[in-house]
């Protein structure tokens, strides 16, 4: 499997920049997944039934995150814990109800796991629950963690984890293990058999990396919220559940 550029590569790049200049690069890319956190929200509520009233709170919150979330990374404002439960649960939102029997049959239920993990880490680092010793790790996941979107990978890519060797780990005090990350997808590429979707995940992620000043919007397919397909990654989920449970 060819990576055109490996995690800590990008991860050693930005240790060199001051950590208030990469965020604003950072929190464009972030903003390009709106669209669809928007059209997520609308159409599981559709598929739900869900009350008007709470899908038009998460749309107004989903509306204002952002700039609550830059004022708050540059204290530019006082921080609401509030504002920021809202938000998080409009994350939620979407993460939790891509499981429901309702939702989970849709092509777009899995890529809403990976986008609330991208959103909840945006959130997080807004609001200095990272260090900024850790957010250039966090950035150079998240190029990753877009191009999963960016390539409708159908899987929530969070379930990978279990396809690392038992002796190998990407959270150790251990920056290279931090390259594990390649050796988890390329695992879960051969056991789903989807490695030509793997390396076209890596070769966006390059592509990304390399505009990175420069985010570029993510034109994702309108038919993703209304084809249906064999939901694999909800199964995957299920199953790493109880192997957590059941270890």
């Amino acid at each position: 499997m060819k990576i055109e550029i490996r995690l800590t590569e990008i991860r050693d790049i930005l240790e060199k920049e001051k950590m208030n200049t990469i965020y604003p690069f950072y929190i464009n890319w972030v903003k390009t997944l709106l669209p669809f956190w928007k059209e997520a929200v609308i159409r599981i509520g559709n598929l739900k039934d869900f009350d008007q009233k709470k899908l038009d709170k998460h749309l107004s919150v989903i509306e204002n995150s952002f700039s609550l979330m830059e004022d708050w990374r540059f204290k530019r404002i006082k921080y609401i814990k509030v504002r920021r439960n809202e938000i998080d649960s409009a994350i939620s939102f979407i993460r939790n109800r891509a499981l429901d029997k309702e939702v989970s049959k849709y092509y777009f239920a899995p890529i809403c796991r990976n986008v609330a993990s991208l959103l909840r880490t945006s959130l997080y680092i807004s609001t200095h629950g990272y260090s900024d010793d850790q957010m250039p790790t966090c950035v150079a996941q998240t190029m990753y963690d877009l191009s999963s979107c960016h390539t409708l990978l159908p899987f929530d890519t969070s379930d990978f984890i279990w396809f690392l060797p038992k002796d190998k780990s990407i959270h150790t005090d251990n920056k290279n293990d931090l390259d594990n990350h390649h050796l988890m997808f390329e695992n879960a590429g051969k056991k789903f058999e989807i490695m030509d979707a793997i390396q076209e995940y890596n070769n966006v992620a390059a592509k990304l990396w390399e505009t990175f000043e420069k985010p570029i919007p993510w034109n994702y397919p309108k038919d993703i919220f209304t084809l249906e397909f064999e939901n694999v990654s909800k199964e995957l989920h299920h199953a790493t559940v109880n192997a957590f449970h059941n270890r």
